[in-house]
């Protein structure tokens, strides 16, 4: 934690005035929006036998937040493009902290389910607003520092989990989060209206050689991003009913959980370091590699510590492959593009979600699960013909 603390304060150190006034910003959101997409499963069991809801009833409310991340994204993109990224930034975080305190009056199913709907769409929405402004935290190391913010996010996540799990059922605590996060981000609010930042247009280091958007290019892309979220939310969502199903102790599974969460968030440190000097596209393509292999030896021989380097491995992946479509949008358009990017691939992952709970069912879990290094094998295969050409 204490190497985490000095290589965050090293970051800040080297940003500029104006930019660095942005990356606090998005560090301070970023924790905001972690803890509160954790919120949904830390209080499930408050929604079951306080509110008195059903199981399938706060099930729907899953199927809310994807559809909200669909909607939001969608609009986005658009509103990104014409009003620009400060005040975008603005307009969603006012909304953001109406929409927690909605979740305030949860105990009505509907406006839980409608507080969720907008909460956890903003939350995506925001993410990759800020993955759209973090080109102007460095003209030559942005990456560097998105991979950071996403450790941060992490860990509003993580130890949000950690913080509030015990007071689950809490009516209280959770109104006082709620109330605790929407005060959190009044400063947001204070600190953007005081940010500046810089257009695409502005930034030639990044859009020289760009003109037309490449669809192909973005088609590619697409297609990565949706075949690696798929492998890396089907860990996350089903290896500890994996390793039950082959008589592992639920407990020694959350621990091997927990090595490819930490994975993850030590990547995002270690790895967002050197990313600008190894190049994008390479290290995207090193990542699915070691990924992939990572993967093949969980679910064919059962090697459940590898989850760790698995973690590691695929940690930049998502802020990269999101960053990466920028470079092949036009300028005009490309906050569109990222958001449409991103929506694409969470309409594949929901459809394979909701068809993988048939396939284990048929098949079994040893058998279902091995398709998720058939996924880090497309999605390397889909990158391939994204490492020649000029851009990125």
């Amino acid at each position: 934690m204490r190497i985490g603390y000095i290589l965050l304060l090293k970051f800040a150190i080297y940003l500029h005035m104006q930019n660095r006034l942005l990356f606090i910003t998005s560090a301070i959101l970023m924790v905001v929006l972690g803890t509160s997409d954790a919120l949904r499963g830390i209080f499930s069991p408050l929604f079951l036998n306080s509110f008195g809801f059903s199981e399938s009833e706060v099930g729907l409310i899953v199927s809310a937040s994807y559809l909200g991340n669909l909607v939001f994204l969608l609009l986005g993109g658009v509103i990104i493009d014409r009003v620009g990224i400060t005040k975008s930034m603005l307009t969603f975080a006012i909304l953001m902290m109406l929409s927690l305190l909605l979740l305030l009056f949860g105990y009505v199913y509907a406006i839980l389910v409608a507080g969720f709907f907008l909460t956890l769409g903003l939350s995506t929405l925001l993410n990759t607003t800020i993955n759209i402004a973090s080109d102007s935290f460095s003209s030559r190391g942005s990456l560097v520092y998105l991979n950071v913010l996403f450790f941060i996010q992490g860990i509003g996540t993580s130890g949000s989990q950690f913080l509030l799990s015990p007071y689950s059922e809490s009516t209280a605590v959770w109104n006082a989060t709620l109330i605790v996060l929407a005060a959190v981000l009044i400063p947001v609010l204070i600190m953007l209206s005081r940010t500046r930042v810089k257009g695409r247009e502005n930034a030639r280091i990044i859009t020289e050689g760009e003109g037309e958007t490449d669809y192909t290019a973005l088609l590619f892309l697409v297609l990565t991003l949706s075949f690696y979220t798929i492998a890396e939310h089907g860990v996350t969502n089903y290896i500890i009913s994996y390793g039950l199903s082959l008589g592992r102790a639920s407990s020694e599974m959350g621990r091997y959980l927990a090595l490819y969460s930490l994975g993850i968030m030590s990547g995002r440190l270690i790895l967002g370091a050197i990313i600008e000097r190894v190049g994008t596209r390479r290290m995207v393509l090193i990542s699915l590699a070691v990924g992939t292999l990572s993967f093949f030896l969980i679910f064919f021989f059962s090697a459940l510590p590898l989850t760790l380097l698995a973690g590691f491995a695929i940690s930049t992946l998502y802020p990269t492959l999101v960053a990466l479509s920028r470079k092949y949008a036009s300028p005009s358009h490309s906050s569109r593009i990222t958001t449409i990017v991103v929506s694409l691939a969470s309409i594949f992952d929901i459809i394979f979600n909701f068809s993988f709970g048939f396939i284990i069912e048929s098949a079994g879990f040893n058998i279902s699960m091995r398709l998720l290094p058939l996924m880090m094998v497309l999605a390397m295969v889909s990158i391939l013909p994204l490492m020649k050409g000029k851009r990125a």
